[in-house]
C-alpha cells in the first residue's frame, strides 16, 4: 500500500479487512475447532496473500491521487533510469514500469508477484530530495527488487505469517514459535535488504557510497530504532568499493 488520499485509503482498508476477517461473521462459533474448516481458511487466506500480491500494481494505481506526467523531475527519473538500463556494467536489472506519482510523503516501493507484471513507485517528495547519485542509486535498489529471489523474500513470510496468526497464539510456546518466527524474518529481511544494496552498487559504479548516504539522509524515520533496515555500517560496507 502506498500513501494515498484519506478517503481511498479507508476504502483500501476497510475492504482488505472484510476480505479477511468477512467471512468468519458468517460460520457457526464451533466450526473454529474443525479440522477441516480451519484448512479452509488457512488456504482462504493464503490465497488473498498472494492476490494481493497478484493485483498489487493496480491497487497502487488506484491509490494514486496524481501522477507525475512531465516536468524536470520525471525528466531526470527518466533519464537515470535510461543511464542504468543502457549500461555495460554486468548487473542486468529488472525491467519493469516505473511510475512517479505526486505526493508530500517520501516513499518509494516495488510490488507484483512476478518480475514481469512488478511496478515500482516512487514520490515526488523523495525524488526531489535527492541528487543525481542518490537517485541513480534508489531507483537501481528498486529494479533489483523486481528480481525473483527479491520477490519471494517478499512474499513467503507475509504468507507464512498470515497461516501463523489465523488464531491468535493460545500459549507460552505458540508466542515464542511467533517470537522465533519474527526473528528469522528479520534476518532474512536484512540478508535481502543488504544484497539489494550490493546489487544496486555494481550496477551503478563509481557514486554508490555517495548515492547510499544520500538515500539515508532522505529516507531517516523519526525515530530510528523503528526502522527494520540493516544497521547503516552494514549497509555502507555492502556498496564500498564499487
Amino acid at each position: 500500500m502506498i500513501p494515498s488520499s484519506p478517503r481511498r485509503t479507508w476504502i483500501f482498508l476497510l475492504a482488505s479487512l472484510l476480505a479477511f476477517y468477512g467471512p468468519g461473521f458468517f460460520v457457526p462459533a464451533a466450526w473454529d475447532k474443525n479440522a477441516t474448516y480451519l484448512l479452509i481458511s488457512n488456504l482462504y487466506q493464503g490465497a488473498l496473500v498472494v492476490a494481493g500480491f497478484w493485483y498489487a500494481p493496480a491497487i497502487c494505481r488506484a491509490l494514486v491521487v496524481k501522477m507525475v506526467v512531465d516536468g524536470p523531475l520525471l525528466q531526470a527519473v527518466n533519464c537515470a533510469l535510461a543511464e542504468l538500463r543502457n549500461s555495460e556494467r554486468p548487473i542486468r536489472l529488472a525491467r519493469i514500469p516505473v511510475s512517479l506519482v505526486e505526493h508530500s510523503t517520501s516513499f518509494i516501493v516495488t510490488v507484483g508477484l512476478l518480475p514481469g507484471q512488478s511496478q515500482v513507485f516512487l514520490s515526488s517528495a523523495l525524488a526531489n530530495d535527492l541528487g543525481e547519485n542518490g537517485l541513480r542509486f534508489l531507483l537501481a535498489r528498486a529494479l533489483v527488487h523486481g528480481s525473483w529471489s527479491q520477490r519471494l523474500a517478499a512474499l513467503l513470510p507475509v504468507l507464512v505469517l498470515t497461516v501463523m496468526l489465523s488464531s491468535t497464539p493460545s500459549d507460552a510456546l505458540a508466542w515464542l514459535e511467533l517470537a522465533g518466527f519474527l526473528a528469522g524474518w528479520l534476518a532474512l529481511h536484512w540478508f535481502f535488504e543488504l544484497r539489494a544494496d550490493r546489487k544496486a552498487a555494481q550496477a551503478l559504479g563509481p557514486g554508490a557510497a555517495a548515492g547510499l548516504r544520500e538515500v539515508l539522509v532522505a529516507t531517516a524515520p523519526p525515530i530510528g530504532w523503528l526502522s527494520v533496515q540493516p544497521p547503516i555500517r552494514w549497509r555502507l560496507h555492502m556498496v564500498a568499493g564499487d
